[in-house]
């Protein structure tokens, strides 16, 4: 199942709404369907569970039973095809039919159902819902972060942008192949929009997703921060034998005294070691500025032979 038809069926789930949610739930399918006009009202939809909520909020709204269909490519179609019940479905919508059905009557978003929240229109909430079950989709968050509604028509857009920038959702308008989309990339506003519509479950899913995201993120880096380590504290390692192997080729290392030589082979001994490693297995051990100290001294001896050659 694709995480935008969980959302979906989620949002199709939410029953015992108040008589003007359901009412807003209901405008927001039709506004945004395939069609909402005069002559014809109908959804088409890859999934059943919208389609079946369309025809619900449909009789239940205005007592029209609307025609179900099922194509072979397994496409769902809920339409209302007599004049008599289109005119009926309009009317329960404040719509005689010569209204402009590109914008949003926000007549039909009343919010009379006694919410005490300030900062949420219930109505819009329902609204919203309604609109993303009719044209919306939502991308795995696992992939990426994207949801969007696909709107015919550009007032009929921007309009929907008005309604979502009341929430503090930083939304997006573009053009796809001559259709408009409003568009959120935003996890945060993501989550926000799921939470107001209702989908509670799908915001915290995201979130879950995120904080994984974010510590895998942080695991890689530092992974990577220590592979980077290891990588350079092999090659001075290294670097630091050769020199002292020049020592020890050209017999100079045995005109040091004896507890050098004993640094200098013990290091030629154990080259993966780090500074603080090595160290520990003196006894006493030896501090990690008191062998980087050592090195040192034995590096410049190194570097007095080369310049004798």
């Amino acid at each position: 199942m694709s995480f935008s038809l969980s959302v979906k069926e989620e949002l199709s789930a939410i029953e015992n709404m108040h008589p003007c949610c359901r009412h807003a739930m209901a405008y927001g399918m039709l506004l945004f369907g395939r069609e909402f006009r005069h002559d014809a009202i109908s959804i088409m939809t890859e999934h059943e569970v919208v389609a079946r909520k369309y025809a619900a909020l449909i009789r239940s709204e205005t007592g029209v039973t609307a025609e179900f269909s099922v194509s072979k490519a397994s496409k769902y179609t809920v339409s209302v095809k007599k004049l008599r019940d289109i005119d009926t479905v309009l009317s329960c919508f404040s719509m005689s039919g010569n209204e402009s059905i590109t914008r949003i009557n926000r007549g039909n978003l009343l919010n009379e159902s006694g919410n005490d929240n300030e900062l949420l229109n219930c109505c819009d909430a329902a609204f919203l819902r309604g609109a993303f079950l009719s044209c919306g989709t939502l991308s795995d968050p696992n992939k990426g972060y994207h949801l969007e509604f696909v709107v015919p028509f550009r007032t009929l857009s921007m309009d929907l942008m008005k309604l979502l920038s009341e929430y503090d959702l930083n939304t997006k308008h573009m053009v796809r192949r001559y259709v408009n989309i409003i568009y959120i990339k935003e996890s945060e506003s993501i989550e926000d929009l799921l939470n107001i519509m209702g989908a509670r479950n799908s915001a915290f899913e995201i979130m879950n997703i995120k904080i994984y995201k974010d510590f895998r993120n942080v695991s890689n880096r530092r992974a990577n921060f220590d592979s980077a380590n290891i990588a350079r504290t092999a090659i001075a390692a290294y670097a630091q034998i050769e020199k002292i192997e020049m020592l020890i080729e050209s017999g100079k290392l045995f005109e040091l005294d004896e507890e050098l030589q004993q640094f200098a082979k013990a290091r030629v001994e154990n080259p993966d070691a780090s500074l603080r490693e090595f160290g520990e297995m003196f006894s006493p051990p030896l501090s990690r500025s008191a062998v980087n100290h050592r090195i040192k001294k034995l590096l410049s001896y190194a570097q007095q032979l080369s310049s004798e050659d």
